[in-house]
């Protein structure tokens, strides 16, 4: 099994100090640096191999939730995976809506943790159910009870099912022997018909069918 390289940003030492704990009980996992300042954060992205950035943008004076877009842009093939106490409807999809790889809370399991520390390094979508309970509320809810379904194609609820797990555009294309121009298509019509405005909303939609079962 490939070596997983970690960086671990979270100001709070025990909570860094417990993840670490959790981490060396895996071979599998190493931290390659860790970091306490927002400073020292993106000097490690820019000098740094980690495939995975694990982080909790929920303190005060060190990484905001209006950040984290900024954070895959000096790095875009640091993959990032939120491990947040927060419990704000509006902070989680604001995450998401940046397109992190996943977000657990600091209360779920040390299995789920290290889970979803797996998953997220290979590029997979990871969101605990507490997470998910706070993402599901009030959204896609029904406004009639009888009100019509989505009229999705087989082929678009093919292609929403892999977008949803995590899967880019290329490998989309690749699985299904398609043009990347026909699955851009695609993702525009699934988008409009379903009058989402960002791939976490996608998500949501996916989870609260059906399409996709969450980890």
């Amino acid at each position: 099994m490939s070596e997983i390289k970690l960086l671990l940003a979270d100001k709070q030492d025990l909570s860094r100090a417990g993840l670490k704990a959790l981490i060396a009980q895996h071979t599998d996992l190493k931290i390659v640096d860790e970091v306490k300042s927002k400073a020292h954060l993106i000097e490690a992205l820019n000098n740094t191999d980690a495939s995975l950035l694990i982080l909790d943008y929920n303190l005060a004076d060190f990484v905001s939730v209006e950040d984290l877009l900024d954070l895959q842009t000096i790095s875009p093939k640091t993959r990032l995976l939120i491990i947040s106490s927060d419990n704000d409807k509006d902070n989680i999809k604001k995450a998401l809506e940046s397109g992190i790889n996943g977000y657990v809370t600091k209360e779920c399991s040390q299995e789920e943790i290290v889970g979803a520390i797996r998953a997220t390094s290979k590029g997979q979508k990871f969101f605990c159910n507490k997470v998910l309970d706070v993402l599901l509320e009030k959204n896609f809810q029904k406004e009639e009870e009888d009100c019509e379904p989505t009229n999705l194609s087989k082929r678009e609820t093919e292609i929403l099912k892999l977008i949803a797990e995590g899967n880019s555009t290329i490998k989309i294309a690749d699985k299904l022997n398609l043009s990347h121009h026909t699955i851009n298509t695609h993702r525009k019509n699934i988008l409009k018909k379903l009058n989402a405005k960002s791939p976490a909303e996608l998500v949501i939609y996916a989870i609260n069918t059906g399409i996709i079962t969450p980890k």
